[in-house]
């Protein structure tokens, strides 16, 4: 059975988060597991876009800050590394809107921004046998997966599994949004076989806020008080929608994972550590999204592609990250 683990986290004060990560980790078998000394791992957060961490639009700081020393302190000679591709604007306007770049300056990590992609072998796609995933996920030793619990207007929530796509470089991503088209079912075999390639060794989601309605950056904070880790990305989606109380039958990536017989979607199977589901499930569930169409046609790509070379050679003045 796939292990998700589960703790109470009412906010982000830094020693509060920090000890619920290191128990989260003791309920999966300890840190040891994820990290070893003189390693190279690189840490994916969420980092849609500039975003103030009020917003719950990123990954919390403190949850990274948090990982980071849980990790140190069981691998003090691990190379740990940050590093993801927004969906607007430039990584390093991103990395400090967030606050995630103080924590990175803070604790010493290096932060990388993924802009190239190589081609990796897909020889089990459903869809794609080859996919482009940033050179950085896959010349590290291991990735740690930093999610955050969003609803989601076009796979209906985004967490560990969808976190992963932004291992994929660049405006890329819009471009495989319009190679879906009107296959609606292609977009999310292709998320989570990218999830599957990258296989992160670990996946901690932020839910101590949370995103409702139009997420996954226009949505409504929405405290849910916990933070759930597993080894698993499609189990740790399957619990976060029931704690959530969202309707896992929505979950594209959910059904994708299924089709490919990759990850436990099956809540049956999956146990649950530490916190009781009962007790993590909220009184009032999350409000959902209105969906939206997967595919973009190419105008949208181009006009897309546009705007965002415009935010990160124009409106954003690039500071590096440290």
């Amino acid at each position: 059975m796939s292990r998700v683990a589960l703790v109470r986290c009412e906010d982000y004060d830094p020693d509060r988060v920090e000890d619920s990560v290191a128990r989260l980790l003791e309920l999966l078998g300890g840190a040891g597991k994820f990290a070893s000394p003189e390693e190279s791992i690189l840490l994916k957060p969420n980092l849609l876009k500039g975003a103030p961490p009020e917003s719950a639009v990123t990954t919390h700081p403190e949850v990274l800050r948090a990982v980071i020393r849980v990790l140190r302190r069981t691998a003090p000679g691990a190379a740990l590394s940050v590093g993801d591709s927004p969906a607007w604007g430039s990584f390093e306007s991103a990395m400090r809107v967030s606050g995630q770049a103080a924590v990175c300056t803070e604790e010493g990590v290096p932060a990388t921004p993924f802009h190239r992609g190589v081609k990796v072998p897909n020889p089990e796609g459903t869809v794609y046998r080859h996919l482009h995933i940033a050179r950085a996920a896959v010349s590290t030793g291991g990735v740690i997966n930093l999610p955050k619990l969003k609803t989601h207007c076009q796979m209906y929530m985004t967490g560990a599994v969808k976190n992963l796509f932004g291992c994929v470089a660049g405006k890329r991503k819009a471009w495989w949004h319009f190679k879906a088209g009107n296959f609606q079912e292609y977009f999310p075999l292709m998320i989570v076989e990218t999830a599957r390639l990258i296989a992160p060794r670990l996946s901690v989601l932020d839910a101590v806020v949370g995103m409702e309605g139009q997420g996954p950056g226009s949505g409504k904070p929405r405290r849910a008080g916990l933070l759930m880790a597993s080894t698993d990305p499609v189990a740790l989606d399957r619990v976060a929608c029931e704690a959530a109380g969202l309707d896992p039958s929505r979950l594209r990536t959910l059904a994708a994972a299924e089709t490919i017989g990759w990850g436990q979607p099956d809540l049956s199977k999956i146990e649950i550590a530490g916190l009781p589901l009962e007790e993590a499930r909220l009184a009032v569930p999350f409000v959902p999204p209105k969906m939206i169409p997967v595919g973009f046609s190419l105008p949208r790509v181009v006009k897309s592609t546009m705007k965002q070379q415009w935010l990160v050679r124009v409106k954003e003045p690039i500071r590096r990250v440290s």
